[in-house]
């Protein structure tokens, strides 16, 4: 069976995890949504409602999702660029002139320079955690709301969270659309079922699923809530058996890949703090390893290409992780025989090279 891919229905715990008091505790209002997009477009349309500057500064690297919400939104967007640690190259200058402030972690590690968000919320300029690529670990606590989405972390249909920390939303979700949720219910019950057979035509059919309701969302996302199974499914998740594997898993490749130059793990350490999402990486020829991954049965990911938004040449650090970027899968379904199996791959596309 191939190790990565996205996730199939899981296993619930029968206690309930605490998730939500976990990971942003204290916070006033949690509402789950359709998608992370639509979490953080429900929050958006909630800052309207005082914001009438209507001025972001977001990343340069980022989902075409997170910056189209702001698009629709209508805001004027100003974007921050990134050094190759994936750390963001802030711009003091621009504090006045913005009214919004999105950050976020990547692949499970937060980078951000904290006394920037600080000086921030000092001007009175709101700021978003999208914690989407560090879900597993507590929200930064110098925030107005917070947004995730759990779909890269356990097998939900619905997995949008979208938190305000100090008072209520003053706007209200929409109904979910029900055919999108029923095209994510087919590719989560394929993806199950090739799981447990290893029938590589489930596996295609699930996939073909997955991508039919990833574009149908970026067509539909609005303000949409979530259904109750995901929800519960959310608050049921064994979380803490979760973070420890895929940290053994990180840990394991972190000390066992084979050092090669043109592939750069992009973080070396793992500190206590940290739940990985995925094993990122730069590499100089992507498409050869992808291939070879691919090949081997061990699907890389890119996240993302670059948003039709951006004029990314102005971003010299961002457009580089885009053309560079690729991240494998460490998470919980996957032991140390697969990462074993993993290296060995690795070291022959080294030999290979």
């Amino acid at each position: 069976m191939e190790i990565g891919g996205f996730f199939p229905y899981s296993s619930l715990q029968e206690e309930e995890n605490n998730y939500l008091e976990r990971m942003c505790p204290g916070a006033d209002d949690i509402l789950h949504l359709m998608s992370g997009r639509c979490a953080i477009y429900f929050c958006l349309r909630d800052i309207m409602l005082t914001d009438k500057k209507r001025v972001a500064y977001l990343p340069a690297y980022t989902c075409e999702t997170v910056s189209g919400c702001f698009v629709k939104a209508g805001y004027e967007i100003y974007y921050y660029d990134f050094d190759q640690n994936l750390t963001p190259k802030f711009d003091e200058n621009l504090i006045p002139k913005i009214s919004f402030l999105m950050i976020c972690g990547y692949y499970g590690f937060s980078t951000f320079d904290t006394d920037f968000v600080k000086k921030c919320r000092k001007s009175n300029v709101v700021v978003m955690q999208d914690t989407t690529h560090t879900a597993f670990s507590p929200a930064y606590p110098e925030t107005d709301y917070v947004a995730v989405s759990l779909r890269k972390w356990m097998g939900v249909i619905s997995g949008g969270l979208a938190i305000k920390r100090k008072g209520m939303f003053n706007v209200s979700p929409i109904p979910a659309d029900e055919v999108h949720l029923d095209i994510r219910r087919t590719a989560l019950g394929k993806r199950e079922k090739y799981e447990l057979t290893d029938d590589e035509s489930l596996n295609k059919e699930s996939a073909d699923a997955f991508w039919k309701a990833e574009f149908m969302l970026r067509e539909i996302f609005d303000i949409q809530t979530g259904d109750d199974d995901s929800l519960q499914a959310i608050l049921h998740y064994p979380i803490d058996d979760s973070i420890e594997k895929r940290r053994e898993n990180f840990a394991y490749l972190l000390k066992n890949l084979p050092e090669n130059p043109a592939v750069r793990p992009i973080f070396t350490e793992l500190p206590d703090s940290v739940c990985p999402m995925f094993f990122p990486f730069l590499v100089d020829d992507r498409d050869a390893l992808m291939k070879h991954l691919a090949d081997n049965h061990i699907p890389p990911k890119v996240y993302w290409p670059v948003p039709p938004f951006i004029e990314i040449e102005n971003y010299p650090g961002a457009q580089y992780i885009y053309s560079h970027v690729m991240s494998i899968s460490c998470d919980q379904r996957f032991g140390i025989t697969d990462m074993q199996r993993v290296v060995e791959v690795f070291k022959d596309f080294a030999v290979g090279k």
